[in-house]
């Protein structure tokens, strides 16, 4: 066999699914740190519920303002990311779904931003180790019950969003599968 064939037999398939592309390492570790944090984050905010109040909750409590913040924080920079070192093989017109990818980036902003509100115009700003939030609402305006509603409400939409982005992903998935298959006789 030559090494012209050979290269050839152990090559790479062909993506014929442009919308089922690589990504690189650090956009894989933005969005599988994001994930886990959002799944803390319905864990925490589902169980803090339940529990009431008590020492326990008020640790979730305090964690869940935490990673919330965090997640603003990975957010941007992910967005950053993005705009700073752009994927010059994507293709727009070949992309099918990006409004799904850009309403989860605003739903990953603005689902916590409502909670810090709800905690600055609460009063509840403290976090870890003597460390408190900045406020970016007026403390006791008033708006609290109405902040932390709309932040639960805005969070179970995104689930709705997550889910949708996953059906998708496995239907790529699916899809590619089939296509990098070997046809049979």
């Amino acid at each position: 066999m030559s090494m012209a064939a050979e290269t050839e037999t152990h090559s790479e398939p062909v993506n014929s699914n442009p919308a089922v592309r690589p990504y690189r390492l650090a956009a894989k570790i933005f969005h599988w740190v994001t994930a886990a944090l959002i799944i803390l984050m319905v864990v925490s905010g589902i169980t803090m519920k339940q529990l009431g109040s008590g020492a326990a909750m008020d640790f979730i409590f305090t964690l869940h303002k935490a990673v919330g913040a965090l997640i603003v924080v990975l957010v941007l920079g992910r967005l950053l990311y993005r705009v700073t070192f752009p994927d010059r093989s994507w293709n727009p017109e070949h992309y099918r779904r990006p409004y799904i990818h850009w309403l989860l980036y605003a739903l990953l902003i603005v689902v916590p931003l409502l909670g810090w509100a709800g905690i600055s115009d609460y009063g509840a700003r403290q976090i870890f180790f003597g460390l408190s939030l900045p406020a970016i609402w007026p403390e006791g305006a008033g708006w609290a019950d109405f902040l932390f509603e709309s932040h639960a409400y805005a969070a179970f939409g995104m689930l709705v969003v997550v889910a949708l982005h996953i059906g998708m992903a496995v239907q790529d998935h699916m899809t590619r599968s089939r296509w990098d298959a070997a046809e049979e006789d």
